[in-house]
């Protein structure tokens, strides 16, 4: 399949932050293969063994040892009319360097298959042992999608609905006033101590994160702030 929406909400996420970052660089690209039913990893499986082709994988559709019948991985190609698959200046080590720039995991990293154009959310791994492991099917797992994290568009511009402390990371470490830039006291209601964002101050999100349940997004700055804390939304798009 070519749906991106049937993927993992987070690597929904990721692919829109990446597609961002290509863009920026001149890289055009395009999505390809994204989640995988046991039927098609078999048809793949198949290629190059009982069908004719290349074999193109090691993974039969029974045994879910594929990252695409997971929703956490998906291909890419080339998409600016040089050939999908030209690999000319570097083009998929360049995006899969950006991809590991925001903390997804690349094929091209592996040893065999060798595989540049695929990647993938990496915290479960380079394989599926431990998702197989956890949860056994791909369906059980998909059960526990956070699917909440969708309702944010990296990209879009937000205000916060109440006062809230900015981090260095995730639930990470407050920022602390003194060591704020300018434009980020300015939008502080305190002069002082940690920096307290004040209700309706505006950012453009770049990233999103779920940490323990509660959803954080990544400003331009580099700081944190809370979009959806304690069951409560505590930021809201107005571009």
């Amino acid at each position: 399949m070519r749906d991106i929406k049937q993927l993992h909400p987070q690597l929904q996420l990721k692919i829109a932050e990446l597609q961002l970052l290509c863009k920026k660089k001149g890289l055009n690209i395009g999505i390809g293969e994204c989640l995988r039913t046991v039927a098609e990893q078999d048809a793949l499986y198949a290629q190059g063994r009982t069908k004719p082709g290349n074999k193109v994988t090691n993974a039969k559709g029974s045994t879910y040892s594929s990252q695409h019948q997971w929703g956490i991985a998906f291909d890419f190609y080339r998409n600016d009319g040089k050939g999908a698959y030209n690999e000319a200046g570097d083009f998929f080590g360049r995006v899969g360097a950006l991809a590991k720039q925001i903390g997804l995991g690349w094929g091209g990293d592996w040893k065999s298959p060798v595989d540049k154009p695929h990647i993938y959310l990496k915290e479960w791994g380079s394989t599926t042992s431990a998702l197989r492991s956890a949860y056994g099917t791909p369906d059980k797992f998909m059960r526990t999608w956070d699917k909440t994290i969708l309702n944010y568009r990296i990209g879009g511009t937000y205000r916060t609905t109440k006062p809230c402390y900015l981090r260095l990371s995730p639930a990470g470490k407050k920022l602390d006033y003194k060591n704020a830039p300018d434009h980020i006291k300015a939008k502080s209601t305190k002069k002082g101590g940690k920096v307290s964002f004040r209700k309706g101050a505006a950012f453009t999100l770049m990233e999103i994160a779920n940490k323990s349940g509660n959803l954080w997004g990544r400003m331009k700055t580099g700081y944190w702030v809370p979009l959806h804390y304690n069951s409560a939304l505590r930021a809201i798009i107005c571009k």
